[in-house]
């Protein structure tokens, strides 16, 4: 809800147009860094050898720790320092099209400049909020990232009361950054007290001369790439977005926040869940039990993102009014965002997908598989982009990333360790599921077309509560039993 707050804040005070292009693409560069090199690398090297440093003494975790801060801390003051040194170039490379709008492109490469401080403070945050979740401490470390959302929002109301008074709109979104750049200060202030009680300092020390670093790097770089590989598909289509009209960056943006809402609360979170469970069944050589988790993951995944992704096509349009149609945000930019949704939603289930199943391969010791792919999704991408963004648009690029996300889900499935868990579902499962969407679906766009002429908040109110009572109504009806493993056996 925080998230939501900040981005309908932001477009309320600043538009859906140039100001937040120019944000929008500078974060852009700021997300890819993040996840790869800080949450990536984190979660996929730094954090399982950390374990296993404990595992033979404390004081063996604390060594460690020490040599892997330095490295985050030092390899993120570099990638800062020259990103704020070569702004100009790295807006060039990754927003050509701002080129065209010499004020858009300075005003980027301002903002750019001064969001690469956050980069090196969230990344230390992501590392520390790893360690005390090693240490058996989750509730200030889940807690400290909305330090970022709560920046931006007293930031916004601030702009929105009498504190932006005779401020040009380029200074003001200038303020922003900044107020982003200072909340991952406060993220890890927050979280540097605790740390140093869980035996953790800051003291430097050589990470090259650690062996166990040096062997959560190998694994970290392929692995980190592949867990970004949402953030690489959108960062391709800012690239591409930025020769469109003003607000296209924008539009893509929040169209994504939307998609995420699904992906990152049922898929990601399944495969956070499963992946533990799938690492130890690989590690005894169990391939049964292997498949047969992965598989009611699947059938888990499905029961709640075919009917998202139906629903949020049908519903493009008022969501997309009700979210963000406020303040300086106009109701074309709420068409923009819609046609965007609606063509990303085509995509939603490979998305989920993809995440479950490069999350599977880690579990079963397979880095390169996940990697591959994600490869070949970002040059499929890139590929469909240029003549689907001619065609269409914004809407153009949306469809790129849907389709180059199916096809990477496609390859997904037919990978050695995730084929015989997918296919154990039955093919009935997935067209009952379908069905039942398809009903869902229908309600709402009648619902939609019925009440057209009333605030699409009402349209939103009905359709989606009562979307939901359709779908698992359908469901019972189809005898779909699965359907238990949301409902917890009382439907």
């Amino acid at each position: 809800m925080l998230g939501y707050a900040r981005d309908a804040g932001l477009v309320a005070v600043f538009g859906g147009g140039a100001l937040t292009d120019a944000y929008y693409a500078a974060f852009r560069i700021l997300n890819v860094f993040r996840r790869t090199v800080g949450e990536g690398a984190v979660n996929a090297g730094f954090i399982p050898a950390l374990e296993k440093e404990k595992a033979v003494s404390s004081a063996h975790g604390a060594v460690f720790f020490s040599a892997a801060w330095t490295l985050v801390f030092f390899v993120s003051l570099a990638l800062a320092s020259l990103g704020a040194i070569f702004r100009h170039d790295l807006v060039r490379l990754t927003s050509y099209g701002f080129t065209a709008r010499p004020e858009q492109f300075l005003l980027t490469a301002a903002v750019t400049a001064i969001l690469m401080p956050h980069l090196i403070f969230v990344n230390v945050s992501a590392l520390f909020q790893s360690a005390l979740n090693a240490a058996g401490k989750f509730f200030l470390p889940a807690l400290a990232p909305a330090a970022f959302s709560l920046s931006i929002i007293a930031y916004l109301l601030f702009m929105a009361g009498s504190g932006g008074a005779g401020l040009a709109d380029n200074v003001k979104i200038m303020g922003l950054a900044g107020a982003a750049s200072l909340s991952g200060l406060i993220q890890v202030l927050i979280l540097l007290p605790m740390l140093k009680k869980a035996g953790y300092g800051l003291a430097l020390s050589n990470p090259f001369k650690n062996a166990a670093v040096s062997r959560s790097l190998l694994l970290a770089a392929p692995a980190a790439a592949a867990m970004a590989q949402d953030q690489i598909a959108l960062f391709v289509n800012t690239m591409f977005a930025s020769f469109l009209e003003p607000g296209s960056i924008t539009a893509i943006y929040n169209a994504a926040r939307v998609i995420q809402f699904p992906v990152s609360l049922f898929a990601a979170a399944a495969a956070s869940v499963t992946l533990p469970e799938l690492s130890r069944h690989s590690a005894d050589n169990e391939p049964e039990r292997f498949g047969a988790v992965l598989g009611g993951a699947f059938k888990t995944t499905a029961l709640i993102i075919i009917p998202a992704a139906l629903g949020l096509m049908a519903l493009s349009l008022p969501i997309c009014r009700t979210l963000f149609e406020h303040g300086r945000f106009t109701r074309e930019q709420s068409g923009l965002t819609a046609g965007v949704l609606f063509y990303l939603s085509l995509g939603l289930a490979g998305f989920g997908v993809n995440k479950l199943a490069a999350s599977a391969c880690y579990g079963a010791g397979d880095v390169k598989t996940p990697v591959k792919i994600v490869l070949f999704q970002t040059a499929l991408n890139a590929a469909l982009c240029f003549p689907l963004m001619r065609a269409m648009g914004a809407e153009g690029l949306a469809l790129a990333t849907a389709l180059s996300s199916l096809a990477a889900a496609a390859l997904f499935i037919r990978a050695a360790k995730i084929r015989g868990a997918f296919y154990r579902v039955e093919p009935g499962f997935y067209l009952k599921t379908l069905a039942a969407s398809a009903l869902m679906c229908a309600f709402c766009l009648g619902a939609t077309r019925l009440l057209s002429d009333v605030h699409p908040a009402y349209t939103v109110a009905l359709a989606v509560p009562g979307g939901i009572a359709i779908y698992f109504g359908a469901l019972k009806i189809l005898r779909l039993e699965e359907r238990k493993l949301l409902t917890g056996g009382r439907f």
